[in-house]
């Protein structure tokens, strides 16, 4: 029985650990980005980030650039890539445990501009990320000192 108690424990133990690949959003490890690293006088940037979780861990996505192979990315990571202003077309590939069809989706950069992509953690998909509008204040409400003279 105590075997039996000390096998469980351990096995718990096993569980409650966890890989550091799993937590945060962290870079692209440089092994795996093949392109558009160095910018440019033109340039613009698009910024991808693949989700955190644990569904579709065994899942890659390889990204392209106009058809240019340009990275691949696990769960977690993130990528910023210097790509010249203009109209650009952003790929996905899933691939390794699971697969599905390309997806394109439009990247067209100004030069200066930053354009942020999302892939959920399945890698099964690509949003163009949404940047929130400022928020504005309300007009002030004069004060009876500056209320206008009533006639």
């Amino acid at each position: 029985m105590r075997y039996l108690a000390l096998a469980g424990l351990v096995l718990l133990t096993g569980c409650a650990t966890q890989n550091q690949r799993h937590v945060g959003i962290h870079d692209v490890p440089s092994s795996t980005v093949f392109d558009l690293q160095k910018p440019g006088t033109n340039d613009g940037t698009v910024t991808i980030v693949r989700e955190q979780g644990l569904w579709g861990a065994g899942c890659s996505s390889a990204i392209y650039i106009d058809d240019r192979s340009v990275a691949d990315m696990d769960i977690g990571e993130q990528l910023v890539l210097h790509v010249p202003a203009g109209s650009r077309k952003l790929s996905l590939v899933p691939h390794g445990a699971c697969s599905a069809d390309r997806l394109d989706v439009d990247a067209s950069v100004g030069q200066g501009e930053n354009k942020t992509f999302s892939i959920p953690a399945s890698g099964m998909g690509l949003t163009a990320q949404t940047a929130s509008a400022p928020a504005q204040a309300a007009p002030a409400q004069p004060t009876p000192a500056e209320a206008p003279p009533k006639a």
